[in-house]
């Protein structure tokens, strides 16, 4: 009976360590609340915008607004960065999650990790340029990857700004 009694206690060490102290097991999948409007995602060191721009606008932007719109979001240092950008079609593949329970302004489940808002767009623009006339956008339902004209905003498609975590510069 003695020998399984180390087995037991590293359990019990575990469970009071991840419930008790609210320490996050390694791995775990999910993004922690800056605050401010921006959430970390710690697996890949990006800054992303806790909303989107529909939140605030209530309508979907072409991708030239979509420009324009993380322009004065950095103008206003928004959330304390003035580093806003579009995301890449690669980083919101990789935000993408299949358990995902965020709702759209729709109602349609999104492939969000929990953490972020409710209620925004569908369909968002990465930066990722496709000829001179089309841009990338991803659908977060299904990790799609569709491009259109960067005139068109006829899937509503809206603006969720990232930057990467700054490393701290000392003189």
């Amino acid at each position: 009976k003695d020998e399984y009694m180390p087995a037991n206690l590293s359990f019990l060490s575990a469970i009071f360590v991840v419930f008790f102290l609210n320490v996050t097991p390694v791995g775990a999948a999910g993004v922690v609340d800056n605050n401010n409007g921006s959430v970390t995602d710690s697996a890949t060191n990006l800054v992303w915008q806790k909303g989107d721009s529909f939140h605030e606008l209530k309508k979907g932007l072409n991708w030239y607004e979509a420009l324009e719109y993380i322009a004065i979001k950095n103008s206003e240092n928004f959330a304390g960065h003035g580093n806003w950008r579009l995301p890449t079609l690669k980083e919101l593949n990789s935000l993408w999650i299949s358990s995902g329970k965020i709702k759209s302004k729709d109602s349609e489940t999104l492939g969000l990790p929990s953490g972020f808002e409710s209620g925004g767009s569908y369909y968002l623009w990465s930066g990722d340029e496709r000829g001179l006339d089309n841009a990338w956008y991803f659908g977060l339902g299904n990790k799609e990857n569709y491009f259109n004209l960067k005139d068109l905003a006829d899937m509503e498609q809206g603006v969720k700004m990232v930057h990467i975590i700054s490393s701290v510069q000392y003189p």
